[in-house]
């Protein structure tokens, strides 16, 4: 199902306007586990690229009183703001910096296999 299909299925429908949102995997790439090693804080990091993690984000498009263009670099940059308060690491918030340590693909679907149909 597209997912410009599943915001039919998400929830019920309220008096106010539902925003869409964009889903994206991100695999994280060898280098960012290096920067942890580095900073002394990846005893558990991996050492092949085969299993790295990966995570799928979420983020609202722009819509009505929001000016986001590009959602992608969006979500790369909000990214890197959740990893400054989960992780503790403080990268720079810049496409460039999360291209260096993440690779981003966007979902081609999304299924909420909870909602109700």
């Amino acid at each position: 199902m597209p997912l410009s299909l599943l915001s039919r299925y998400s929830a019920p429908k309220a008096s106010t306007m539902e925003m869409e949102k964009a889903y994206y995997v991100v695999t994280f790439k060898r280098k960012y586990f290096e920067l942890l090693r580095e900073k002394s804080a990846a005893e558990q990091a991996v050492e092949d690229d085969e299993t790295a993690t990966r995570m799928i984000v979420a983020i609202t498009q722009g819509g009505f009183g929001q000016d986001v263009v590009d959602d992608e670099r969006q979500a790369k940059e909000r990214f890197l703001e959740h990893l400054f308060f989960s992780v503790e690491i403080d990268l720079p918030r810049t496409v460039e910096v999360f291209d260096r340590y993440f690779e981003i693909e966007q979902a081609a679907e999304f299924i909420d296999l909870d909602s109700d149909w």
